[in-house]
């Protein structure tokens, strides 16, 4: 006799516990869950509550090759007929698919999604594992030479997201593909290449279903070197498919925005802070609980960019009056008024230079605190060398001299002549 090829087991909460357990359907800790729990690949709770309106329905899916609870689903039922039938649809809307990723040779658009159950033979109607547009999230698992889970060996991948967009090529043509098991999926992240790069260890990398709603996601903007630090009064823009971007808004006092759902399933939004891009990430629609975007951000940089800009407004000062001060003096050399020409000269003189300017860029250098995070402290350097360059640019010391050198000779021409 063969074993079935599906294997489920139901267990009816018995004890006042269990129940409160189930209604609460709270994420019970790896350590709590029996060994045969842990021998599955899913683990789901149903709860059905009597209300005064009829029933109501709540599930949450427990993936146990993820280790990972996902959000629970409601629904309302209002007549005991309909009862069986909705429990069942909550339990498939609720149930989370898994897939194998495959990286694309030469693509680093799109991969391979293989769903796990794929090989098992399906019925011709039933449900595909995926349909264009469903979202995934990538996750990455560690495990050491005998398979056995590295400690804090499961990862999402940052700022990375899957939409399904079309069955494989192959499977569409032949009779075993009407399951959909093999499906094309496209990368939205805020990275350069989260797929198809070396790994060192055992890992797998695969991918989880989330579900999607038209509703707007909360996603809160945080420094990655302290996730207490929220990022606030930062622009957020929506980037569209021409490449435009349009202003969503400014984070609240704990760096949280709501990121109303766009054209697709997912928004690739901007975080910038005084016109400088810090970020690109992903933004799916309706995600249930807030989404954390840790950023490469602090006190440090903000306070880099205050003295920086301070120092670029007193160099745009000096530059301009520099300016006007050349031009009055050679109007003045033309009148023939060089003795005027000459005290606008001294009066140039006692301008800061960008020597000057240099010593103050360094005394703001010192005053600002070492960042945490290497990547932040790359941007301070680069803020500082930027202004170093703007002094070179425009407060070379050569046109100065030229113009003092046209005073020189305007002046030596007016001397009177002295005879011999």
């Amino acid at each position: 006799m063969k074993a079935p090829l599906w294997r489920f087991e139901l267990e009816i909460a018995a004890t006042i516990l269990e129940s409160r357990r189930c209604f609460e359907l709270r994420e019970v800790p790896w350590d709590e869950l029996s060994a045969d729990q842990r021998s599955y690949d899913k683990v789901m709770s149903l709860c059905v509550r009597c209300t005064p309106r009829g029933y109501e329905l709540a599930c949450r899916e427990f993936d146990v090759y993820l280790r990972r609870w996902g959000p629970v689903e409601r629904r309302e039922v209002l007549q005991v007929a309909h009862l069986q039938e909705a429990c069942f649809d909550l339990l498939l809307a609720t149930h989370a698919p898994l897939a194998t990723i495959e990286p694309i040779a030469d693509n680093d658009e799109e991969v391979m999604l293989a769903f796990r159950g794929g090989a098992l033979p399906r019925r011709p109607e039933a449900s595909p594992f995926a349909v264009a547009g469903d979202l995934f999230q990538p996750m990455l698992r560690r495990t050491d030479r005998t398979g056995e889970l590295l400690k804090n060996g499961i990862l999402s991948v940052p700022w990375t997201f899957l939409t399904a967009s079309e069955q494989s090529a192959a499977e569409a043509e032949s009779d075993a593909g009407k399951g959909s098991s093999i499906w094309r999926a496209q990368i939205h992240t805020g990275m350069r290449r989260p797929f198809g790069v070396q790994r060192r260890g055992f890992v797998h990398q695969v991918a989880i279903g989330l579900r999607s709603r038209p509703v707007p996601t909360q996603v809160r903007f945080h420094a990655r070197s302290d996730a207490q630090q929220g990022l606030a009064g930062y622009e957020v823009f929506r980037t569209s498919a021409g490449g435009r971007s349009e202003l969503i808004g400014t984070t609240n006092a704990a760096g949280v925005i709501a990121v109303p759902p766009g054209e697709g399933p997912v928004s690739m939004v901007l975080l910038r802070s005084d016109g400088q891009l810090l970020a690109k990430v992903p933004v799916p629609a309706g995600l249930p609980e807030v989404m954390q975007a840790p950023i490469a951000d602090s006190v440090s940089r903000l306070r880099a960019q205050a003295e920086s800009r301070v120092v670029r407004e007193e160099l745009i000062d000096i530059v301009a009056r520099r300016a006007i001060m050349m031009t009055r003096t050679r109007s003045l050399l033309k009148k023939g008024r060089v003795a005027d020409a000459r005290k606008l000269m001294m009066e140039l003189d006692e301008l800061p230079t960008s020597a000057t300017f240099g010593r103050n860029i360094e005394q703001a250098a010192k005053r600002i605190p070492a960042a945490n995070d290497p990547a932040v402290q790359k941007r301070i350097d680069a803020l500082f060398s930027s202004t170093r360059e703007l002094l070179s640019k425009f407060l070379s010391t050569r046109p100065i001299t030229d113009l003092q050198r046209e005073v020189n000779d305007a002046a030596a021409r007016s001397r009177p002549a002295t005879g011999g």
